[in-house]
């Protein structure tokens, strides 16, 4: 009956995944829960290079990692994320992690299989990695403490048959008091890490149950989470004394008397506590590799959505993109422009609103997925391996004291210290300056521009300071984005176009959105009168 049961609840579990591969889920996240993991790789971790968090931004790399996740669990949602904070540069594992993403593409009935499994762990809002990267500390006398008092209660009971009742009903009375009091005083402890060590427990079966599907393709993912597991049984058991049980009211009335009088949560809690610590290398094994898998399902469902998309080819040499029809993936019917950067950067030049910050935002995303999932928003991309890292939108901050100027002083800097290193550096920069003065900003722009040119670094900066296209014609190429006026209203093609930009629409654009006539007027007549 119970295996009847069992496989009709598999397969409504199985409709499910079949109903949401290739479908994108706008289910809210918690990115404080998400990052979490990678927080904790960058901080126990040798990384080689990871996105900061002001390219991250920059790029809306948030918005991307929703599009792409369809993850089954909160380890799996984790380790995407740090698969796209940390791209990699090793051309080897990049082509194991499409094999993989492949492999899920091409073979529903298996990749099913392993989302069944992944889909019974499900999500938690546990943060499971601190139990495997910290180590929590136990209270060694109390944990003495669990063993003595039981004993104290078994011996207790057993003296009732030899004694009779009557006698040893206030000496068991005053230790169902005692066991009591340290029962709930210690749950203020226990209690946090509950929840965690709970689904641990399920991450440690499920991993287990993955690698016994014998998966031939998958196999070295299957020994990783069958050994591993293995090793981490106990865990499991008693991860399963721990918290609440679903056997019904009155079984876990009698549980919860049970577990005062001989401490048994107490006890299982220190027994996993030190478990954690001894297997601290097989968890971190079966938490990554676990993540890894779902995370890679992900993306194999994400490109199913996708269509249209290619496979990048990363060369380990010089500094260029060659592009066809690259796109911002999360534009919808955007249009695709081909870029061509061989050891000269871009200077970008163009009208408001034309598409020069999404023109950015597209080589640098792109160029994050190329390194991350083999996967790029094209009809063809061709790249070296880079370093990407942006000053788009820095920030002021009222709390430090720091002006918007200092935010992109500070933001150039991290560029330029990063440009000498022998990987190269994408930079993508946007209103170099801004917010300064016109005299001083084209002086200090053009000295940075050359200097990331003459270094190891690939650029592409937006600018409306035409000077600098003049000034830069032997370091940079010219491209520029423009419109067209119909009438009142600004049509743009948002198509890229070799040359200087020879339009402008700051004032139109205030006369289109509602501005009166008299400082239309007025500002159009004093550009007149300027050129």
């Amino acid at each position: 009956m119970d295996n009847f049961i069992t496989r009709f609840f598999d397969k409504s579990k199985i409709q499910k995944i079949k109903n949401k591969w290739g479908k994108e889920n706008k289910q809210k996240r918690n990115f404080k829960q998400i990052s979490g993991l990678f927080s904790k790789l960058k901080k126990y971790e040798e990384i080689d290079f990871f996105i900061d968090d002001q390219t991250f931004e920059d790029l809306n790399m948030k918005d991307i990692f929703s599009k792409i996740d369809r993850t089954n669990t909160t380890v799996g949602q984790q380790v995407l994320y740090n698969i796209l904070r940390t791209p990699l540069l090793d051309e080897e594992k990049l082509r194991l992690r499409d094999k993989y993403i492949e492999f899920f593409q091409n073979n529903p009935k298996e990749r099913e299989k392993v989302e069944l499994e992944l889909f019974k762990i499900g999500k938690s809002n546990s943060e499971v990695f601190d139990l495997i990267w910290d180590d929590l500390d136990g209270d060694k006398n109390r944990k003495y403490l669990f063993y003595i008092l039981p004993c104290i209660s078994i011996a207790l009971i057993g003296s009732i048959f030899v004694v009779g009742f009557s006698k040893v009903m206030l000496p068991l009375v005053l230790d169902f008091v005692l066991n009591t009091y340290f029962h709930f005083k210690t749950q203020t402890v226990i209690g946090a890490y509950v929840n965690s060590i709970k689904y641990l427990g399920a991450i440690i079966k499920g991993a287990g149950k993955i690698g016994n599907l014998n998966i031939d393709e998958l196999k070295e993912y299957g020994k990783i989470l069958k050994e591993n597991s293995n090793a981490c049984k106990e865990i499991t058991k008693k991860s399963g004394l721990l918290g609440e049980s679903n056997l019904g009211e009155l079984a876990d009335s009698i549980r919860q008397y049970i577990n005062v009088l001989f401490l048994v949560e107490e006890r299982a809690y220190f027994r996993v506590i030190g478990k954690l610590k001894d297997k601290k290398e097989e968890l971190k094994k079966i938490y990554l590799t676990l993540g890894e898998v779902d995370s890679l399902i992900s993306v194999a469902s994400y490109r199913e959505q996708l269509q249209e998309y290619c496979k990048p080819e990363l060369i380990n040499e010089g500094k260029f993109i060659e592009a066809k029809n690259l796109k911002h993936p999360l534009v919808e019917n955007a249009i695709g422009n081909n870029v061509h950067m061989n050891n000269k950067g871009i200077i970008l030049t163009g009208s408001n609103m034309s598409g020069k910050s999404t023109f950015l935002r597209t080589i640098g995303v792109n160029s994050v997925l190329a390194q991350s999932i083999l996967t790029c928003t094209a009809d063809e991309y061709k790249a070296s391996y880079f370093h990407i890292l942006s000053s788009i939108s820095p920030s002021d901050n009222l709390v430090s004291g720091k002006s918007y100027y200092f935010g992109e002083v500070e933001a150039l800097l991290r560029i330029i210290k990063k440009c000498n290193e022998e990987v190269p550096t994408l930079a993508l920069i946007d209103e170099i300056f801004r917010g300064t003065n016109p005299v001083e900003r084209i002086s200090a722009a053009l000295e940075i521009l050359k200097y990331l040119d003459k270094n190891n670094c690939l650029v592409t900066v937006a600018t409306h300071d035409l000077e600098l296209t003049k000034l830069l014609v032997n370091e940079y190429n010219s491209y520029y984005f423009r419109e067209e006026v119909e009438g009142d209203k600004l049509i743009f093609d948002y198509l890229i176009k070799k040359g200087v930009s020879p339009t402008r629409n700051a004032i139109r654009i205030l006369k289109y959105i509602g501005y009166p006539q008299e400082i239309v007027e007025n500002a159009e007549k004093r550009i007149l009168n300027c050129d």
